[in-house]
């Protein structure tokens, strides 16, 4: 008995892993694309890595790069994507026949042909309920059939993925709440320069609260001045901290400046510490 129940649970187990190894992250998937691609095409093949659908642009565009980065590295191709002058000059005079905003195989196979290309490289990323689906083709010049067709499912929890969504009011309330630890939930989501900052607003905080314990005499004039200073970031870090997730990714511009910007202390003409703040330009 207690053998079948042992039997039992490893081909459960086995199964589970067999399952698992056909869901993979977008990484992997761009990886395995990239490889799918240069075993199916010719060594010496000038290829252009051009469109990607998904649901956000920044998905799109991570893609394209990734991939286009991959193909160059391994040296089999030559490789050119939408941003090469050769790729511009031949859209000028080209007309588009699109479809839910991509380019048709048929005039890619045309803009193959224009740009002197063996192939042209697309791409797509559904989102299939429980998972998502990753599709790429490579378009060879001569038929719209595909010299090269991958797919694979990528995980719906892929942190790759969902950092370039935008997230729900509740997600972000609930990286403000994270953010309490010393930042956690904007290193949780990706976004670093964030989460150091109030790192740095947190470990401030406490270095006031030490000095004001055990550097200050209670006689002494500048006695409550850090604990006060100390209550003043600690309260800004927390605003900060709570207002970060619904400014990154939405507003880059805004990003920017408190990526920028930061807290000081200063000692003024009486010779007591006050907060100044900090504004870096980089040329």
């Amino acid at each position: 008995m207690v053998q079948k129940i042992i039997l039992t649970s490893f081909f459960f187990i086995a199964s589970l892993s067999v399952y698992g190894q056909n869901i993979v992250s977008m990484d992997n998937a761009i990886h395995i694309a990239a490889q799918q691609i240069q075993n199916g095409l010719e060594g010496g093949s000038k290829i252009v890595v051009y469109q990607f659908q998904s649901q956000n642009d920044r998905i799109s565009d991570y893609v394209l790069k990734e991939m286009f980065n991959l193909l160059v590295n391994s040296r089999k191709f030559t490789v050119l994507d939408r941003t090469s002058q050769e790729v511009i000059n031949a859209e000028r005079n080209f007309q588009y026949v699109t479809n839910a905003g991509m380019v048709s195989d048929e005039s890619l196979m045309s803009l193959t042909k224009v740009i002197g290309a063996q192939a042209i490289v697309t791409g797509s990323i559904d989102d299939a309920v429980s998972e998502y689906r990753f599709y790429i083709k490579a378009i060879g010049t001569e038929t719209t059939q595909a010299l090269v067709s991958f797919a694979v499912s990528v995980n719906k929890n892929d942190r790759r993925i969902k950092g370039f969504l935008p997230k729900t009011g509740g997600e972000k309330f609930g990286t403000g709440a994270l953010n309490i630890l010393l930042g956690l939930g904007s290193y949780i989501e990706g976004d670093v320069a964030g989460g150091l900052t109030l790192t740095a607003g947190y470990a401030l905080t406490a270095g006031l609260f030490i000095t004001e314990i055990f550097a200050i005499d209670w006689d002494s004039p500048a006695y409550g001045v850090p604990a006060t200073i100390g209550f003043g970031v600690a309260g800004l870090t927390l605003v900060y901290g709570f207002a970060r997730p619904f400014i990154y990714n939405r507003s880059p511009k805004l990003t920017a400046v408190l990526d920028n910007t930061g807290l000081g202390i200063v000692t003024v003409s009486n010779n007591k510490p006050a907060f100044q703040l900090l504004y870096k330009i980089k040329f």
